[in-house]
């Protein structure tokens, strides 16, 4: 529930700056404290993950294992253009069992209710076969 919290307070901050997007890293990627090569780095992050960013000019905002920080936005790849972080079209799901009530599990990323949180083997698809 804190890491929900964290993440939704990071993307209410950014709402001034820019609006929330997915990516993929493209190469082990360094997450750094400030948005600068000499910003201290804060965590690694692995080829292939899949993140929620808003980036503004070479730098994108992040979290990874509940650290938040910048990336350089040549180690991304787009996956889903930027998206509104709230209004008519969004959908939350807290979990699995209430995507599956509501009848849309699973769902592909770039979907209205799609979250990283439900794609922990992050294949794309949140609350696929055997994911709570």
């Amino acid at each position: 529930m804190h890491k929900i919290v964290q993440a939704s307070a990071l993307a209410l901050a950014l709402l001034g700056t820019a609006q929330a997007a997915t990516a993929v890293t493209t190469t082990t990627a360094n997450l750094r404290r400030a948005p600068s090569m000499s910003g201290p780095v804060v965590a690694v992050v692995p080829q292939g993950r899949l993140l929620t960013v808003a980036c503004q000019g070479n730098w994108c905002r992040t979290t990874f294992q509940g650290r938040g920080g910048y990336m350089a936005r040549t180690l991304l790849r787009p996956v889903t253009n930027s998206a509104p972080l709230a209004g008519e079209g969004t959908r939350f799901f807290a979990t699995c069992q209430a995507m599956r009530r509501a009848g849309v599990a699973p769902l592909r990323i770039g979907n209205p209710g799609y979250r990283v949180a439900l794609d922990p083997n992050h294949n794309g698809w949140a609350c696929d076969a055997g994911e709570r």
